[in-house]
């Protein structure tokens, strides 16, 4: 029988610890066991030395794919709700995605003590000889009426909502700008 600190481990067919896996490691009928044995072996090779020259890359890696999002503030007629600033952000990207000559890049919600929007930042790509400005007017009217639908009477009046259009890159690439 294999161990995590059998010299063996690896080296033909290998026994398994797993539960459920009988006769030198295999599930009656199941093919893909003899990889998962062999890459369970090659598993326990590693040191803990090998670890240590690479724990702090794989931790690092795995902190950066997952990013909690920040709850939102809304209000409706049954009282107060949250939703996720991914959510909003969301929501944000496909609205103004449909606005013609642009193109969100990124987007980012930053919100106060209580979790109530304060303002949104919006990078967008534009169509080259688009005219600037009004892209960027039709941006923020469509980012007021995408807050106002998502947050209820919380959603600030289009006079507070502080979004900050950013245009980032031009671009005369139809895939990218309609």
């Amino acid at each position: 029988m294999s161990g995590i600190n059998d010299p063996n481990a690896g080296r033909g067919r290998a026994q398994s610890t797993l539960p459920g896996v009988q006769d030198g490691g295999s599930f009656a009928n199941d093919a893909g066991t003899d990889r998962l044995i062999q890459a369970t072996a090659m598993l326990r090779q590693h040191t803990d030395a090998g670890w240590k020259a690479i724990e702090d890359s794989v931790i690092n890696r795995t902190l950066a794919l997952f990013r909690p999002s920040a709850p939102v503030r809304g209000r409706h007629d049954m009282g107060d709700f949250f939703l996720a600033a991914e959510v909003v952000i969301a929501h944000l990207r496909r609205r103004i995605d449909t606005v013609p000559h642009a193109a969100a890049d990124k987007i980012a919600c930053t919100t106060g003590e209580r979790d109530e929007l304060e303002q949104v930042t919006i990078k967008l790509i534009a169509a080259y000889g688009a005219p600037l400005l009004d892209v960027a007017g039709q941006v923020h009217t469509v980012a007021v009426a995408v807050l106002t639908e998502l947050l209820g009477v919380l959603a600030p009046a289009a006079e507070r909502v502080r979004t900050h259009v950013h245009i980032g890159d031009v671009s005369n690439d139809p895939l990218i700008v309609t």
